[in-house]
């Protein structure tokens, strides 16, 4: 019993370590990627603070196994880099038997992350998605890129090619006016912004119009001076949809689902495609919790074969593992979706792999350890 909860109290520390620690690097990568998307529509703070709190359950789905993972190979590496595994068998335990303990926590683990996956995942999902789609809806705050053509007003599309931020002076402009299907080109212009409003003053320009009643008639105005009034559409209105996408549901919901869609398209050849996403989505919900229990049954032997690094070692070993878990769900979510494989597989195959591993690694050690102890009668 002494043994068992030194084996547990081994793990506690690099588990809690990796799971902050990949949590923080996967939060900080989501960071980027929604200050990207919102750079410019003038969001409080508060608001993506609230993207972050949304986007954690999705990413928690993901560490925590890695953090089984991480547990497993600094724990069991640690014990045999100081050789404790070695004292281990000399007092005549198998070291095998050492993995019950973390296996058996790794088993409430996976049933914990399947109810994670089940209730709490897909609300925070929905909820993410409806502030993203109103954070979308809301008209950017003013903002122009060379060379990039800017699409986000409602009347205009405009084109800058080259601008002085110190003086907000533009250069070569083209401003499409989407509603009276008008040209406007000039050399240069100076944008100033007052209250609500941006104000784009053109100098030295040609408006270019065909006439709508008729489309051999066409027009050229030259102006010393032309400026362009744009309001700023300021408010941020929420609101709740209860819609749902695959990754909003249950697995009990994506099966509901399913058979509605069977229902309703019995003879559609595209609802094959939906059908398979759908079963993507439910394997997965499942397929990642379990490995918690394939990464200690692989992870564990291992850690017991490699001597050298310890705890530091079995680290980075553990992200070896992972990246090629993360590239076989990526790829096979892919597969799966277009029907290529069946949906089981692309979401079960890396777990089967690793298992196989595991139970390989596993037998392994046995046979070594029984050979030991023959030679020693």
């Amino acid at each position: 019993m002494i043994l068992i909860r030194y084996i547990l109290k081994e793990h506690i520390a690099p588990f809690f370590i990796g799971l902050i620690f990949l949590t923080f690097i996967l939060i900080m990568n989501k960071l980027f990627v929604v200050v990207w998307d919102i750079v410019g529509k003038g969001i409080p703070g508060g608001l993506v603070l609230s993207m972050l709190w949304l986007a954690l359950p999705s990413l928690i789905a993901l560490t925590v196994p890695m953090a089984v993972l991480v547990a497993v190979l600094m724990s069991f590496g640690r014990l045999s880099s100081d050789f404790e595994i070695v004292a281990i068998r000399a007092a005549g335990r198998n070291p095998i038997t050492l993995v019950l303990p973390p296996l058996i926590v790794s088993i409430f683990i996976t049933a914990g992350m399947v109810w994670f996956n089940n209730n709490i995942l897909p609300n925070s999902n929905h909820r993410l998605k409806n502030l993203t789609i109103d954070i979308s809806q809301k008209k950017p705050a003013f903002r122009l890129q060379a060379m990039v053509l800017v699409r986000d007003f409602e009347n205009y599309d405009i084109l800058v090619r080259d601008i002085d931020p110190k003086t907000s002076s533009i250069y070569d402009i083209t401003i499409n006016e989407k509603t009276t299907n008008r040209t406007i080109v000039s050399k240069e212009g100076h944008v100033e912004s007052r209250g609500d409003y941006v104000y784009i003053n053109l100098y030295n320009g040609e408006i270019h119009e065909i006439d709508p009643q008729d489309v051999n008639k066409y027009r050229k105005i030259s102006f010393k001076q032309h400026t362009i009034t744009i309001p700023l559409d300021t408010a941020f209105i929420r609101k709740e949809r209860s819609y749902r996408g695959d990754r909003e549901l249950s697995g009990w919901a994506l099966r509901k689902r399913i058979e509605d869609v069977i229902a309703k398209n019995p003879t559609d050849p595209a609802k094959n495609r939906e059908i398979a996403r759908l079963l993507v989505e439910y394997h997965k919900k499942f397929s990642i919790p379990f490995s918690c229990i394939v990464f200690v049954l692989m992870g564990a032997p291992l850690a017991m074969r490699v001597r050298k690094g310890g705890a530091t070692g079995g680290f980075g070993l553990s992200l070896l593992f992972f990246i090629f878990y993360y590239i076989c769900l990526i790829g096979g979510e892919e597969l799966g979706d277009r029907s290529v494989v069946p949906a089981w597989l692309s979401m079960w195959f890396p777990n089967m792999v690793l298992g196989i591993l595991g139970i390989y690694l596993t037998i392994g050690a046995n046979l070594r350890n029984l050979k030991i102890f023959r030679f020693r009668k």
